[in-house]
């Protein structure tokens, strides 16, 4: 894999933990140069006050020829040094460059030559010269790399009495120095350790929101607007805030835009089903309006019993009914109709018995409204709007279960509740019950929405009033609102 193609999640916390890891080896090869230039510096301002310190000491035992005391003088350092001290050895030289005393007589005997000089200290009288001056180097001797000094011994009068020359062990030198680099190491290895874990997890800390918004992104045409914003980080003024700002705009866009798509599809459906009415309209209300006015005649010039006249009053109120419902398909026209009263009631409790007795179902009815009273609502609207409720929960309804009515009236509004036992309404058909043709018939044709709904949701519309439905395990129900007032009657 691509390190492009990694996931910020893994890259910013890589990044912060390459930058941990430079900085760390920038600040340790730092220190560690330090280290050693001070050590150096170190060693060779010691060996500077050794020789100049010995110098002064051996003044008067070399103009003397005093070889004992000028023994003494350098043996002192050597037998005060420490373990981790590098001093291993000390020569002195007279003015002609012989041996005039050494902290190792056996190996260099007074008046030696500066030639059976070992090699470090030879190559530092070198490069003293004539004029004595003070010499420290790293040269090659016989056992390695070793570390020498060379310093003059001065009389009173300036005059070149000798060179003190000092031998450092390079190995002992070394073992300090890599102590002082293992002290470095102890302090920078556990900031490191809790470093990288740390910036890995901030690292992680920062990239968490972009890797939300890009999840969230990636549901973009699957899942609703909605839910998918509700997964964006929260808005905030850096650079990741401002972007889910954006995508928040742009989901609210695709809200608008998916809810001005389903209204272009209802305005189609509604368009065909304007054609559909609107062609059918004339073949309906024509004879329709003969019946009326053979029922009329009956009553008006027969002499029917009183069952008749019951009889004839019932269809002459159904054949009304079926007149409004032609009227709320071509939802533009309005009709005429008589206030609500307590005898739509009873025909809609009528009307609907024998479908309810064929089920074998349980009707439960409470209408405590238009109690003598006519209410100001249009009686063919809300006996249509009703009965497609009551037809609705029939057909859904489970055999041996119940259907129930619940009418209220009060605080100037009418309140309209029926439901129904039986398997809940899916959740994606719910939001959508109330679209013409919007839901097919489902379970062997025993729910079957089509226009019954649409039109309920058109009448209620006229009304100004509202309708919902909710659907669960225990049953579906629809709640009804009607205002009543004045203005709300046809």
């Amino acid at each position: 894999m691509k390190l492009a193609d990694l996931s910020y999640r893994v890259k910013i916390p890589l990044a912060i933990s390459a930058v941990i890891l430079l900085t760390e080896l920038v600040v340790t090869t730092a220190l560690v140069t330090r280290a050693f230039r001070d050590a150096r510096a170190d060693l060779e301002a010691s060996a500077r006050n050794l020789t100049t310190v010995l110098a002064r000491s051996l003044r008067d035992p070399m103009v003397r020829d005093d070889l004992w005391q000028a023994f003494e003088v350098i043996r002192t350092p050597l037998a005060a040094r420490t373990q981790d001290n590098p001093l291993q050895a000390i020569v002195v030289l007279d003015a002609q460059g012989r041996v005039f005393v050494a902290s190792e007589p056996r190996r260099l005997p007074a008046t030696s030559p500066a030639s059976a000089l070992p090699a470090a200290l030879a190559s530092v009288v070198e490069r003293a010269g004539a004029d004595g001056r003070f010499v420290f180097q790293r040269a090659q001797g016989a056992a390695g790399s070793e570390l020498a000094a060379a310093g003059p011994v001065l009389a009173e009068d300036g005059t070149l009495l000798g060179t003190v020359l000092v031998e450092f062990d390079a190995e002992r030198y070394g073992q300090r120095v890599r102590s002082t680099l293992s002290d470095l190491a102890l302090i920078s290895l556990p900031g490191l350790l809790l470093l990288i874990p740390l910036g890995w997890y901030w690292g992680k800390r920062i990239a968490e929101p972009l890797a939300g918004m890009a999840q969230a992104l990636g549901r973009v045409g699957h899942d609703a607007p909605a839910a998918i914003a509700a997964g964006l980080p929260p808005a905030s003024r850096d650079e990741i805030g401002t972007l889910a700002q954006r995508a928040r705009t742009m989901l609210d866009e695709l809200a608008r835009k998916d809810a001005l798509e389903r209204e272009v599809v209802a305005s189609e459906r509604l368009a065909a089903v304007g054609r559909v009415s609107a062609a059918i309209a004339h073949e309906i209300n024509n004879p329709l309006g003969g019946m009326l006015n053979a029922i009329d005649t009956v009553q008006r010039h027969g002499q029917p019993d009183p069952f008749t006249h019951k009889t004839l009053g019932l269809l002459g109120r159904g054949l009304q009914q079926i007149r409004t419902t032609v009227g709320a398909l071509l939802v533009e026209a309005r009709l005429d109709s008589p206030a609500l009263t307590e005898a739509d009631w009873q025909d809609l409790h009528t009307l609907i018995q024998p479908q309810v007795a064929a089920r074998g179902l349980q009707l439960h009815w409470r209408v405590a409204a238009a109690a003598g009273a006519a209410l100001p609502l249009p009686a063919h609207l809300v006996r249509q709007l009703v009965l497609n409720l009551l037809l609705n929960a029939v057909k859904a309804a489970d055999a041996g279960g119940r259907i129930a009515l619940d009418v209220t009236d009060g605080d100037g509004s009418l309140a309209i509740e029926v439901a129904n036992s039986g398997a809940p309404i899916a959740p994606e058909l719910l939001g959508r019950l109330f679209e013409p043709f919007a839901a097919a018939t489902e379970r062997d044709g025993k729910r079957a929405y089509g226009l019954g709904l649409w039109v309920c949701w058109q009448i209620v519309q006229q009304l100004r009033g509202s309708i919902s439905a909710d659907s669960s395990d225990a049953g579906t129900r629809f709640v009804v609102t009607l205002p009543v007032s004045p203005r709300t009657a046809a």
